[in-house]
């Protein structure tokens, strides 16, 4: 019993200590470097852009989120020259992406949404402020944000899992 408990805590030890960081981005190129943004980073250094949007959760209501284009942040790290990605979730979950989806729908990775009455009225935001960074009830603090009304209808029902919300890691999948 004493042995498996040892065992268990050595485990659980291991997997704490490789957890990702939730509050960074981590970008894998095709060879073993990589590079980790923080979220002020990706705030300040890449151009942010709006998306305005629905996902397939929120049925017909619009979100604008707004971060960088994933493309433009694949294109500084070295990776933009693979075919296709793996997007990681905080919790494991991984979704793959193409290269030509990238580009074709220009995914962003959000990290602020747009404030709204409710928020204010809430306390998330302040009555001059126009955006707040994401929560992890939003999808945050990185949420891969799609333009759902670009997207082909058949295209939207197969492929939910590029919707990926906690992002922590992108790499190339080759």
């Amino acid at each position: 019993m004493a042995a498996l408990l040892i065992t268990g805590l050595l485990f659980t030890g291991s997997a704490a200590a490789q957890a990702p960081d939730p509050d960074s981005l981590t970008i894998r190129g095709m060879g073993k470097a990589q590079t980790i943004y923080s979220i002020d980073q990706l705030r300040n250094e890449f151009t942010l852009r709006e998306r305005v949007t629905a996902t397939p959760w929120s049925g017909q209501k619009t979100i604008s989120f707004r971060g960088p284009l994933l493309k433009d942040i694949l294109a500084r790290t070295n990776a933009s020259g693979a075919t296709e990605f793996e997007v990681q979730a905080y919790n494991d979950f991984m979704a793959r992406v193409t290269a030509a989806e990238i580009d074709t729908y220009s995914p962003i990775l959000a990290l602020e949404q747009k404030c709204v009455d409710e928020d204010r009225s809430s306390g998330l935001c302040s009555a001059d402020q126009t955006y707040r960074p994401l929560s992890v009830d939003d999808g945050g603090p990185l949420y891969l944000i799609w333009p759902l009304q670009e997207l082909p209808e058949a295209y939207v029902l197969g492929r939910k899992s590029i919707w990926v919300w906690f992002v922590v890691a992108v790499q190339s999948a080759q």
